[in-house]
């Protein structure tokens, strides 16, 4: 078993390829969109000026610019031995908040490595990928603790954790639908 957030750069490139993996099913969706992440150091972020200050706001992995638009955030994992996916009560903030202002669907969208034979194996099949809106996961998190470390600016935190049971999410084929 690989230990969890134990080598960041190879931790980085299997996000950005699974990214990668998920462009290239947008783009035989006939899907038009902007990888927002890959290549990055730091989270990309958009801003506003609020009450003569500066707001950031980071950015979703992926935006799907064909309409009415939709903002991706990425990952590869599989559920918990508990049957629940989570995700750092910080980033599902951001992606809250990113979902009040654009109006638009922010959505959690996980390729289930489960369902592919295991972490490393690189077959992208659409069958594997499922998806969450943000605003309908929101408040229905089953377990809120910090059980798992996280990456965050370049370092290892161990973050609140929201967990959500895997019933929440849809089929991504079934989304695009």
């Amino acid at each position: 078993m690989t230990k969890h957030c134990a080598d960041i750069q190879s931790d980085r490139e299997l996000g950005a390829y699974w990214e990668r993996e998920f462009c290239k099913l947008a783009a035989r969706h006939g899907l038009v969109f902007t990888p927002i992440q890959i290549g990055l150091s730091k989270s990309a972020q958009a801003w506003s000026l609020r009450e003569n200050k500066w707001k950031n706001y980071t950015l979703p992995d992926i935006t799907v610019w064909t309409a009415p638009g939709q903002h991706h955030e990425i990952k590869h994992k599989c559920p918990t031995r508990y049957g629940s996916f989570g995700l750092e009560s910080y980033r599902f903030e951001h992606l809250i908040e990113f979902a009040h202002i654009t109006q638009q669907d922010v959505l959690y969208t996980i390729h289930n490595h489960a369902l592919n034979g295991g972490r490393h194996n690189k077959t992208n099949d659409i069958r594997h990928w499922l998806t969450a809106n943000v605003m309908e996961l929101d408040g229905k998190w089953t377990v809120s603790g910090t059980h798992s470390s996280s990456y965050y600016a370049n370092g290892v935190i161990t973050p609140q954790i929201y967990y959500w049971p895997v019933s929440l999410w849809m089929p991504l084929l079934e989304y695009w639908q």
